[in-house]
């Protein structure tokens, strides 16, 4: 579809446009059936008559639709598809089913472009024997080089060796024929299929899909990427009952059709869902879209036909179909399509050779939301538009009328990075969407924040990218200066709250971790000094009750879960299922091969957001290949199991998501720090979280934190509202709450030590939810020599991830009831119970939480009911960023105050940016009168607390 095709849809009303696509060409002569498509037909009337009272019920219910008497949103019973389906809006509730309900009548033009993007990666399937062409059927990609049909177009790999998949085979915009282009198909590298019967001995059978590789260049050198693909998101809430369906096809092998018509969903089954009639014979392999989302639903296989009481298909004039009837003459009742998500599920577990296991990584990586730009047209994907970062774009929501070009890039200078916020003035954002690359100097790139946030506070941020030479605070003080902006900020990397050592590496931490531990990550075996200051200590005594050694399961008591070498308690078999299809994502260093936790990670899923690759390998210098850094201590408490080497004595702990030696679900890690004690700018932190929102995280945590910026506050709220439980950290050794633990989104852990007490250097304050064990727990590490050891490390990075296992226990439990919930009340629900049972501990200050983490009671207290839940954002205002000068020298004291807290330079430190006049100002307003300048003494030390306190409100 190209210019005189979008100029029609502008100029006509929608309702005209799916009349348009809806009428079909002459199609060729109708033959008899064939057996295959009585057998499907058959199948699907079949699965039809057992869903009668339900379609019954949905089809009354459309027709009161149509004639306005009942909305859109109340055809389904469906409570939990209903909220899943209104999370794809975003914004309020109320709200998104506004917009669902005006869907029928009126539809963005941005849900338009995406169905005609995805019409680009339809193609038509042109059978062929040996004595010519014996059939069409249709296919669509779904990885750069993988078309997906059904199994009864492709049964075996023989047959789809013999096709020919033809791109472009469709009507141009004057009704001239486009020239088609044509591929070879490559069985030989990837096949794949679920065949159409049902048999129990054939795992997944009966879903009548096949994939299958494509040449990456057409007979005549096109490039297949020219076609873009379609992603398969297996998440629920694309569509409801009611909703219309979008199918593009090439019917009986004619030119491309797109069906607009009002063809609704009528109900949906485990495997297939069923829409009403109007494709024809001749469409398997149809790509299926829900209108309100322009998201894959289904791959079409078959129509319905009308039966009589025995059985017999009727005619359209109500007589019994006889031998020799075509399809025209059957009077279809409605289609099936096999369901997206049972798709992916077979395509992910079905077996296959091991050469051709990479190659399914491969189409598996190509389901998750993109993130590398590419010269395709812009792909359809899983449910919002992909990431937008410097190097990762996407078309711009800004009309192209108005959107800013890209600006020459000067000849010299870095990449500056900053967000912006703008004003609340319509006409000065138009504005600014005109004239930004006449207004910032330099300006490479502009996009937003977080393009499909319907919060309009969130909807004013802007990520520029910018080449200059200049101090990025000066250049962010101009920006600010505007009358279109209301604050800009440069995105800097900054020190975490987790210490260092000195510049000597064989000297010990003094801070967090142990005294035992390196700054090249090595440490030394210290069970010997952790028993001379615990053994008497309340949980070391609790643990040791269980057995020799039990020592360094010591957290597993002091939050009321048994032993890691027994079952996870009262945990049902679909509590294991749910556990092991729920998805929890790391924010951390990455994941290395540390015996611990090798085979404990999902690194099909994996992505590092420093490198802008599908790679989370921890990168920071190792020995060998098995560098044990942050990421791999912390992940080691979630999925942790037994080292490799069975021979030495000091084993122990373990992840709490493993039962009796079984992982029940495997860790998601995405690099978001360059190391323990460096993270990458605020942008990379908001890529992971968004990303993962997007990919259908149910639990994320993070267990370092940074100084406030405002597009962490606005990514924490985003997690909130779509429902992602975020659990984080809440600091070390500063005193502060940090961010994204403050704000209200997230769930805030403290550490404790073995004594039921806090934590000497936990962060603590009223933001804090709960507290978990976290002064020396038993985590793994390399020794000098390289050779694998565990040894007790502190932190509330060791508390965190204590919380999250615990956060996926419930929800496996509660999945369920959970669907009747808002996603931001799935959040509420796990705080208020997580509080409500925390064993209780008399501290001497406040602001270490609830309590302490206690799994068993957390897991037999019955939900809240959501009416008695409120929301953590009522009545609080987005909160306006603080001056630009103000956040200069709060970024110069938090670098100075890390370094001074444990100093010593190291290939990751943060080279000081010199203050600016405006910084210099503020950091004198928060210090004696003879302070001038930027210095570490004694004063600006002690004045500094005041204003780091300021900064993070707190």
């Amino acid at each position: 579809m190209e210019k005189g095709v979008y100029t029609t849809l502008i100029i006509n009303q929608f309702a005209q446009f799916r009349a348009l696509f809806h009428s079909l060409s002459a199609m060729t002569q109708s033959t008899p059936f064939d057996p295959t498509t009585l057998y499907l037909a058959d199948k699907a009337a079949t699965n039809y008559a057992a869903h009668a009272d339900e379609i019954d019920k949905i089809t009354r219910r459309i027709t009161e639709n149509r004639f306005g008497v009942r909305p859109l949103t109340e055809i389904t019973d469906d409570k939990s598809q209903l909220l899943k389906r209104a999370a794809r809006e975003s914004g309020e509730f109320k709200e998104a089913l506004e917009r669902i309900n005006g869907i029928p009548d009126f539809q963005d033009m941005a849900i338009v472009r995406k169905i005609v993007r995805a019409s680009t990666s339809v193609c038509r399937i042109v059978l062929q024997g040996p004595s010519g062409i014996t059939g069409y059927g249709t296919g669509f990609l779904i990885a750069p080089n993988v078309i997906i049909t059904n199994n009864h177009v492709f049964p075996d790999a023989a047959t789809a060796s013999r096709a020919r998949a033809q791109f472009n085979y469709e009507l141009g915009d004057d009704g001239q024929v486009l020239s088609p282009i044509s591929f070879k198909l490559r069985p030989d590298l990837f096949f794949l299929t679920s065949p159409y019967t049902v048999n129990a001995d054939v795992p997944f059978s009966g879903r009548d899909f096949t994939l299958v590789a494509v040449e990456p260049a057409s007979d005549d050198g096109t490039p297949l990427t020219k076609f873009g693909y379609i992603k398969l998101d297996s998440s629920l809430g694309k569509i409801i009952e009611g909703e219309n369906c979008v199918v593009i096809q090439h019917p009986k092998g004619d030119y491309k059709k797109v069906v607009l018509k009002d063809i609704r969903l009528i109900t949906l089954t485990d495997n297939f869902l069923i829409y009403e009639a109007d494709t024809l014979p001749g469409s398997s392999g149809s790509l299926v879209l829900g209108l309100g989302t322009a998201d894959a639903v289904g791959l079409h296989h078959s129509a319905v036909p009308r039966k009589d009481d025995a059985g017999n298909w009727l005619r359209k004039d109500g007589k019994i179909r006889q031998p020799g009837d075509t399809d025209e003459d059957i009077d279809w009742i409605g289609n099936e399509g096999v369901r997206v998500s049972c798709i992916v599920e077979a395509f992910r577990n079905l077996p296959i050779p091991d050469s051709m296991q990479a190659f399914r990584t491969k189409i598996i990586e190509a389901q998750s939301p993109t993130l590398v730009a590419t010269t395709t047209p812009p792909l359809i994907p899983m449910t919002t538009p992909p990431l937008v970062t410097p190097v990762r774009t996407e078309s711009s929501p800004i009309p192209a009328s108005v959107a800013p070009k890209q600006a020459s890039a000067p000849t010299t200078g870095s990449l500056l990075y900053f967000e912006v916020l703008l004003t609340d003035q319509p006409a000065l954002q138009a504005d600014w969407s005109r004239r930004a690359k006449e207004l910032v100097p330099g300006l490479i790139d502009l996009s937003p924040l977080l393009p499909t946030s319907r919060d309009p506070f969130v909807r004013r941020m802007w990520y520029l990218t910018i080449q200059s030479a200049g101090n990025p605070w000066a250049i962010a003080a101009a920006i600010e200066g505007l009358p279109q902006v209301d604050s800009c900020r440069p995105d800097l990397q900054s020190l975490t709250d987790i210490g260092r050592n000195t510049s000597d590496t064989v000297a010990p931490v003094r801070t967090t971790e142990s005294e035992f531990v390196f700054n090249d990550g090595t440490a030394e075996l210290n069970e010997a000094k952790f028993l001379g200051n615990w053994e008497k200590s309340i949980q070391v005594k609790a643990a040791l009750k269980n057995g020799k050694d039990q020592q360094r399961w010591w957290n597993w008591s002091a939050i009321n879960w048994p032993s890691v070498t027994q079952p996870v308690p009262d945990l049902s078999p679909d509590e294991r299922d749910r556990l092991a299809q729920m998805r929890i994502v790391q924010l951390d260093t990455g994941y290395s091969d540390h015996s611990k936790v090798l085979g404990g990670y999902n690194t099909d899923l994996d992505f590092d957001f420093i490198d802008d690759d599908d790679n989370a390998r921890d990168e920071e210098a190792s020995i060998g290949l098995k560098f044990p850094n942050h990421g791999t201590r912390t992940a080691s408490i979630v999925v942790g199991g037994p080292l490799a080497d069975t021979t030495v004595t000091f084993d122990g702990n373990g992840g709490l998501l493993v039962s009796a030696g079984k992982r029940l679900t495997r860790l998601i890690p995405y690099r978001i720090a360059q190391s323990v004690i460096l993270i990458g700018r605020g942008k990379q932190v908001v890529d992971g979280v968004n990303y993962a929102i997007r990919s259908g995280a149910d639990v994320l945590f993070m267990c370092m934190g940074s100084y406030p910026r405002p597009m962490l506050d606005a990514i924490a709220r985003e997690a909130y509202e779509k429902g992602v439980i975020w659990v984080c950290a809440a600091g070390n050794d500063v005193g502060l709450v940090v961010a994204p633990a403050m704000y209200p989104g997230t769930i805030a852990v403290a550490a404790t030590n073995p004594d039921d007490l806090p934590w000497s250097g936990s962060s603590h304050g009223p933001s804090v939810d709960i507290a978990a064990p976290g002064e020396d727990v038993y985590v793994p590490f390399l020794d000098k020599q390289g050779q694998e050891i565990m040894a007790y490390g502190s932190g509330t990075s060791y508390a965190t991830p204590q919380v999250a296992a615990a956060a996926m226990l419930w929800k496996a439990r509660h999945y369920e009831a959970l669907s009747d919930y808002l996603p931001w009340q799935v959040v509420e629900a796990f705080r208020t119970v997580l509080k409500k049972t925390a064993r209780s501990v008399k501290w001497p200050k406040e602001g270490y939480g609830a309590g302490i983490l206690d799994i068993t009671n957390l897991l037999t207290e019955p939900l809240p009911a959501p009416t008695t839940l409120i929301h953590a954002y009522q009545n609080q205002s987005a909160s306006h960023p603080l001056g630009v000068g103000i956040a200069e020298a709060a970024h110069f004291l938090w670098n100075i105050v890390r370094q001074k807290v444990a100093p010593g330079a190291t290939e990751s430190t943060v080279p000081l940016v010199p203050l600016t006049p405006l910084g210099q100002q503020a950091l004198s307003a928060f210090s004696r009168p003879t302070t001038t300048g930027a210095r570490e003494s004694s004063s600006v030390t002690t004045d500094s607390d005041e204003l780091l306190r300021y900064y993070f409100n707190q």
